[in-house]
C-alpha cells in the first residue's frame, strides 16, 4: 500500500477537527444527559473494533455510548452495533500527538461525562503482553471478555445469500488470503496458500471460498470461489455461514471468532497474547517465535489444526 503524500497525511490525521462541531452541537442538544454520555474513540482496524465491542456493550448498560471511528469498514461495523447511540466518522487524529489527545479530552469533556481514547498513544502495546481486548476493557472499566463481538445486518445477510446462490454454495470453507508486501512479516507465502487450498479440497471435499480483499497477491486456483470485493458486513455474513474459517491475524479472523465459527488462525508477527484471535472455537497456529519467517509455518501445520478443528462431515 503506497504511503499518502505528506499533505494528504497531514489532512487525513486531522479529520477529527471537522467532526468536533457536530459532536458539540449534538452534546448541547442533549446537555441534560451529559453525565450519562460516554465518548469512545477507536479509529480501527476491524479486529480492534470487534475486540472492543464487548466493553461497549457493558458501557451501554448504564450509559449512552457514542463512538468516533475511521471511514469505510470501521464506520460500517460501528453503525451496525445496536449498543452505540451515534457514530461520528471519519474521526481520525494522530494518537501519538499529545496535543491532539489533550484537545479531544478537554473539548469533549464539555458534553460527555467520560471521554475514553482507546487509540494507542505509542507502540508499547506490542510489548505489553496483554491482549488488546483486556486493555480496552480496563480503560472502559469493564471485565475482560472471553471473545470479540460483531453485529450483522439483514441487508448484509441478503447480499451474502445472493452471492452464495450465484455460486451454488451451501457448505464451504472460507479462507482469507492477505499478502501485503509492506507487511511481509505478517504475510503467509502465496505458494503456502495454494498448497493449503489443494489439501483442504482433498481432505474435506468442500468448496473453498478465497477472500483476497486488500491483498497484493490475488491469484487463486481456478476451481476456487473468489471474493475480491465486498463490504465488511457482507464478508461477516459469508463467514457466518461457513463450515470452517482459515485466516491470518486480520479483521475477518476476529470476526469469525466473534461469530463462533470453527476457526484456524495462522498467527504471524506480533505475539498472539497481544492481538491473537480469541474464542472457544479458535485453534491458533503459532510461530516458533514472534516475527519468525512466515514461510516456516507450513501448510501441513495448518492442515493439522484444521483436522483438529473440523466438525464431523
Amino acid at each position: 500500500m503506497a504511503r499518502r503524500p505528506r499533505l494528504r497525511r497531514f489532512l487525513f490525521r486531522r479529520q477529527f477537527l471537522l467532526r468536533l462541531p457536530a459532536i458539540l452541537a449534538d452534546g448541547l442538544r442533549h446537555r441534560a444527559e451529559r453525565d450519562r454520555r460516554v465518548f469512545v474513540s477507536l479509529m480501527g482496524g476491524v479486529g480492534d473494533l470487534v475486540n472492543a465491542f464487548p466493553s461497549l456493550r457493558r458501557l451501554a448498560e448504564h450509559h449512552l455510548v457514542d463512538v468516533g471511528t475511521g471511514p469505510g469498514p470501521y464506520r460500517q461495523l460501528v453503525e451496525a452495533n445496536p449498543h452505540v447511540r451515534r457514530c461520528f466518522a471519519p474521526f481520525v487524529y494522530k494518537p501519538i500527538r499529545r496535543a491532539h489527545r489533550r484537545l479531544l479530552e478537554r473539548v469533549l469533556a464539555a458534553v460527555y461525562g467520560r471521554v475514553i481514547l482507546l487509540d494507542e498513544p505509542d507502540s508499547a502495546w506490542r510489548t505489553r503482553r496483554r491482549h488488546m481486548s483486556a486493555v480496552y476493557a480496563e480503560r472502559c472499566g469493564c471485565p475482560p471478555p472471553d471473545r470479540p463481538e460483531v453485529h450483522l445486518t439483514d441487508a448484509a445477510r441478503r447480499t451474502a445469500g445472493d452471492y452464495l446462490r450465484r455460486e451454488g454454495l451451501t457448505d464451504y470453507v472460507y479462507v482469507v488470503q492477505l499478502i501485503r508486501r509492506e507487511r511481509a512479516f505478517r504475510s503467509w507465502p502465496l505458494a503456502h496458500h495454494h498448497a493449503l487450498y489443494e489439501r483442504l479440497r482433498e481432505r474435506l471435499g468442500l468448496p473453498v471460498v478465497v477472500h483476497t480483499v486488500g491483498s497484493d497477491e490475488t491469484a487463486a486456483p481456478a476451481w476456487c470461489h473468489r471474493v475480491e470485493r465486498a463490504d465488511i458486513l457482507t464478508v461477516a455474513a459469508l463467514i457466518e455461514r461457513a463450515r470452517l474459517f482459515v485466516g491470518p491475524d486480520t479483521g475477518p479472523t476476529h470476526i469469525a471468532a466473534a461469530l463462533g465459527v470453527p476457526t484456524v488462525a495462522i498467527h504471524l508477527g506480533y505475539p498472539p497474547e497481544v492481538c491473537g484471535a480469541r474464542g472457544e472455537t479458535v485453534n491458533l497456529v503459532r510461530q516458533r517465535q514472534p516475527f519468525d519467517d512466515p514461510a516456516h509455518t507450513s501448510p501441513a501445520e495448518v492442515l493439522a489444526a484444521v483436522e483438529e478443528q473440523m466438525i464431523p462431515t
